[in-house]
């Protein structure tokens, strides 16, 4: 033990109120142990937190300072002190919780399962449904040990972040009551708890299928969302991530609108609301011969109502708004996001999505005029694509009855990359892409929050509403309406590092059981919103992403712009993918394909890869795989597919923080670094030492790189991805529409962010953060 100055003899204060006198040795015992007895690694720690410790200090404070000081003395040289804090750390949270005195040894789970249901956290009628012999069961399969594979970002943020509390009613004080691990085996539990389980056969395999789903979550080998991980095991729970709304011109569809966005932020859903059909300013109202103020007023309303229903109390609900290219408005709605303006004509707070396609980027090309019209009156430009849209397109210019403007094609662009540049926000939507590659044959005419999800989505209409009386004369409301569908998508995340570790069973193994228990919860979660329920049960859209892709690329000596890279990340996907449907198709053999697979391309034995531009052009000579697509196609054609869409890859911000991966399929920032954020915690990247060497910065790789890796993903991806473009100095206009171009040009869905040094400070979407 180190020596230090003793002028004064510090007391301090117990968690139980007494006054003790503070034991110098008993602490440093615990960070030798933390250490694992590396009496030189212990000295400094202890040195450096003891000028910190103060004279009746309380023990909580004095033990949370201890864990800052390890863990803020840690760098790039020094990553061993991410371990010594994680271990403290989980002393901390065991003490505090049930006054635990070793790691690996949690409370029995049906002791604390009682506890919920006396609080009104967990749901009685979920877990009626579960025996004592099988929670007890269910109870032993938890394993305590693995805490200690989060590293200390990772155990902080899940234990705040996910671990549900209750509120004390003797004291008024919030409690943890969930550990890590029971966290994880509440949101296995959800997964399944609605499967067969009337036999002692069917019990059996519910509960191997909730181990083995516990098993991969613990182990990070899955990730589930933030609402399936927030809400496991409790009465109304929504596992949607993402929520698309399609918004007509109408004050009914409007204020619809508005009520579902704020139902689903409430249930920490991520909104994405299409408002390219609100007529544009200036356009007539017949039902009072009044002018329209266009869309920005209803999308102030939206940001308001949004922001107001906040998730869970911990953040800001947020949305973003989709518009197209051709829209009268567009340039108003281009700036909502800009620095400069008044607060009314802004909205800051929501997320943009700019819609283009391919008729549009020519025009910019060729330096050209475009037409801009009032949606109003041009229906069916907010329907098509590809030469539909251009036929449409080019009637409504020679139109001389619409209301229309001329505007050259470049200042539109020039106006929007400004504003991409300057925010790092406005995204950008390749509709020409997204619906030539639909598997689903549906027009879809927007995408999400994260741009990861493409899943069609349709406004509600009512053809008829009247009141008839009953014998008592109660006035009845009759309604003859048309359902819409609201697009939801529950999202999940793969360890793409750990999945290329497993063999050909464990791979199967690991998608069917994840499929399955996301096929579950289609059918068992809450729905705020009736349009979202049709849409969800009959569709049955998934998103199964990745993360940890950087940790992938370094741990095979590869670097994102070295040449092997293209084809090392066509093989990876291409297994990985092939699994997701190939395990969809034994699904739908067992249970039945979704509602609509006969009218969608799944029928013709028509896959992603099958529809993929990329694939057809292969411009870099890569090899694919056709036979065994081919072969996948005709199982598809036979039995079809459990879900329409199967495969996204979400930014995975918070499940890299929580599993130690890097983010989605991003490059890292930077080796190690300070986030700045709610947490404010640091971070060094996996296995640096080992790897260093291959890991690039994202600033150092070059959009053209990104892009290609994104565009050869998306060969087997049936919806789209979240990833961004790097610029580490100020680019040109020029240069940014060259890197859109290309992505275009390449079959890529979305963009996402372009970041920049100056730009970092945007929030992620907390719901689409797998």
């Amino acid at each position: 033990m180190p020596i230090l100055e003793e002028n004064k003899e510090h007391m301090i204060i117990k968690r139980s109120g007494k006054m003790e006198k503070f034991d110098k040795e008993k602490l440093y015992k615990v960070i030798l142990w933390a250490c694992n007895n590396n009496n030189t690694l212990a000295d400094s720690i202890y040195n450096n937190f003891s000028i910190k410790i103060g004279d009746k200090m309380p023990i909580n404070e004095l033990f949370d300072e201890l864990i800052k000081t390890t863990a803020f003395s840690m760098n790039s040289i020094t990553p061993i002190l991410d371990e010594v804090a994680k271990k403290l750390f989980v002393l901390k949270i065991y003490k505090e919780t049930y006054n635990l005195k070793r790691i690996g040894n949690y409370p029995s789970f049906s002791k604390i399962i009682q506890i919920g249901l006396r609080n009104n956290i967990y749901s009685e009628k979920i877990l009626r449904e579960f025996d004592e012999y099988e929670i007890e069961e269910l109870s032993n399969a938890i394993c305590p040990d693995r805490d200690l594979l989060f590293n200390y970002k990772g155990i902080n943020l899940f234990f705040n972040k996910y671990c549900k509390n209750y509120m004390d009613k003797e004291s008024g004080k919030m409690i943890k009551l969930e550990l890590p691990q029971m966290t994880y085996m509440a949101a296995a539990m959800h997964s399944f708890y609605n499967t067969p389980h009337k036999t002692t056969g069917e019990r059996k395999k519910r509960i191997k299928n909730i181990i083995k789903e516990y098993d991969a979550l613990s182990s990070h080998i899955l990730n589930y969302s933030t609402p399936r991980l927030s809400f496991g095991l409790m009465d109304r729970a929504q596992f949607a991530s993402c929520v698309l709304i399609d918004c007509d011109d109408n004050t009914e569809s409007l204020i619809e609108t508005i009520s579902a966005a704020a139902l689903y932020s409430k249930f920490m859903g991520g909104i994405s609301i299409n408002m390219s059909k609100i007529r544009s300013r200036g356009s007539v109202i017949h039902a009072n011969n009044g002018r329209s103020d266009g869309p920005i007023p209803f999308i102030k309303w939206e940001e308001q109502t949004v922001s107001s229903f906040n998730q869970q109390g911990k953040r800001m609900g947020s949305a973003i708004i989709s518009f197209p290219w051709w829209h009268m408005d567009a340039m108003d709605m281009i700036m909502l996001k800009d620095a400069g303006g008044t607060e009314e004509q802004r909205a800051r707070k929501n997320k943009y999505a700019f819609l283009i396609n391919d008729i549009f980027l020519e025009k910019v090309i060729l330096n050209e005029y475009i037409t801009l019209f009032d949606p109003k009156e041009v229906p069916e430009l907010n329907e098509t694509y590809g030469e539909e849209f251009r036929k449409y397109y080019a009637a409504y210019e020679k139109n001389g009855n619409c209301r229309s403007k001329r505007i050259n094609a470049r200042d539109v662009i020039y106006t929007a990359l400004k504003i991409r540049k300057e925010t790092g926000n406005l995204y950008i939507t390749f509709l020409d892409n997204i619906n030539e590659q639909n598997v689903t044959d549906r027009y879809v005419g927007f995408s999400n929050l994260c741009q990861e999800i493409t899943v069609p989505a349709r406004h509600s209409v009512d053809y008829s509403n009247y009141y008839v009386t009953d014998e008592n004369n109660n006035f009845i409301s009759h309604s003859i309406r048309k359902n819409g569908e609201i697009g939801l998508c529950n999202l999940t995340s793969v360890n793409i590092e750990k999945f290329t570790e497993m063999n050909e069973c464990e791979k199967n193994s690991c998608i069917y059981n994840l499929e399955e228990g996301m096929d579950n919860i289609i059918d068992s979660q809450y729905y705020p919103v009736k349009e979202g329920k049709i849409s969800n049960i009959l569709y049955r859209p998934i998103g199964i992403g990745t993360t940890g892709y950087a940790n992938l690329l370094a741990k095979n000596k590869i670097k994102f712009t070295d040449e092997k890279a293209m084809q090392f990340t066509l093989d990876v996907y291409d297994d990985f993918y092939y699994k997701v449907y190939y395990n969809s198709m034994l699904l739908a053999r067992r249970k039945g394909p979704f509602h609509g697979f006969k009218e969608s391309r799944w029928a013709e034995g028509l896959t992603p890869y099958h529809l993929s531009i990329f694939r057809k052009n292969n411009p870099f000579g890569l090899k694919f795989h056709d036979d065994k697509w081919d072969e996948l196609g005709e199982l598809i054609k036979q039995f079809g597919v459990r879900f329409s869409l199967h495969a996204s890859i979400p930014p995975g911000a918070t499940s890299s923080k929580v599993t130690n991966t890097s983010e989605g399929v991003e490059p890292v920032n930077d080796l190690f670094y300070i986030e700045a954020g709610t947490y404010n915690l640091p971070t060094v990247v996996k296995n640096l030492k080992e790897w260093r060497e291959y890991y690039q910065r994202c600033w150092d790789i070059p959009a053209h790189n990104i892009t290609v890796l994104a565009a050869i993903r998306q060969v087997f991806i049936d919806q789209a991805q979240s990833f961004n473009h790097y610029y580490k100095d100020s680019s040109s206009a020029a240069e940014l529409f060259l890197d859109i171009l290309e992505a275009n040009a390449l079959g890529v869905k979305t963009l996402y962010y372009m970041k920049s040094p100056k730009n970092l400070k945007e929030l992620e979407c907390d719901s689409c953060a797998v």
